[in-house]
């Protein structure tokens, strides 16, 4: 029997876009490139790129417990709401005093997800996998925060939303996530939501950047820029 490959709500659009396909993680169907990667990566080093991290893993641990889960799990937790700690592999945010946002690349959320339910011992906490009901994407460029600007009324300034940081915010008038996690010097963020809005926001984030040149980052061009785990 074949495999079956894990699909992005993103598909439709940045197939539109040209996209040439690989495959990552456990299965994703993932854009490799569009124009090609020095393309793609002139793109992000001089303007703005948009890129589909959705195979990366998405965890929320909550409750009373939630702290003290993801500091047995993880070695450490984040002491201040919006903030960011960990790596690629396992990149935490708190997002409230007893909700946590735990990411992890795509061949970890299954260790992950074991880690932190080894560490639960409050029966009225939770731990929800909530991978495939949400969307990732990377915005990566210097003219990433001038973008976000556009349909986010946060302050993008890198004093006011350093790396580092998360914010729970509304972008296109809808809920999302965005965490600063940037690649080497380039402003680079993600942006997490409902899966079924994802397609939409994309779209909405490729008009609104026509103007500053934005254009579709593939796989192989997020890697040369060191983007892990996806």
């Amino acid at each position: 029997m074949a495999a079956i490959s894990l699909t992005s709500p993103l598909e439709r659009s940045w197939t539109q876009l040209g996209a040439r396909l690989t495959e990552v993680g456990e299965g994703w169907r993932m854009p490799a490139s569009f124009a090609g990667a020095e393309s793609e990566l002139r793109a992000a080093r001089q303007g703005v790129a948009l890129g589909d991290g959705t195979p990366r893993g998405r965890i929320l641990v909550q409750g009373e417990a939630a702290a003290a889960i993801i500091g047995e799990a993880a070695g450490g937790v984040p002491e201040k709401i919006g903030e960011v700690t960990g790596t690629a592999a396992m990149e935490i945010a708190r997002l409230r005093p007893d909700l946590f946002h735990v990411g992890t690349s795509a061949e970890g959320r299954a260790g992950t997800l074991t880690s932190l339910r080894d560490a639960k011992t409050d029966a009225l906490s939770t731990i929800t996998d909530v991978t495939h009901g949400r969307f990732e994407m990377r915005l990566v460029g210097p003219a990433a925060p001038v973008l976000l600007s556009k349909l986010c009324g946060l302050d993008f300034d890198s004093a006011a939303f350093p790396s580092g940081a998360a914010r729970q915010t509304s972008v296109a008038k809808t809920r999302q996530l965005v965490i600063r996690s940037d690649l080497a010097d380039l402003p680079a963020y993600r942006l997490l939501g409902s899966r079924s809005l994802g397609a939409y926001v994309w779209d909405t984030l490729m008009a609104a950047g026509r103007d500053l040149g934005v254009e579709p980052i593939g796989v192989e061009a997020l890697q040369a820029l060191g983007e892990r785990g996806s």
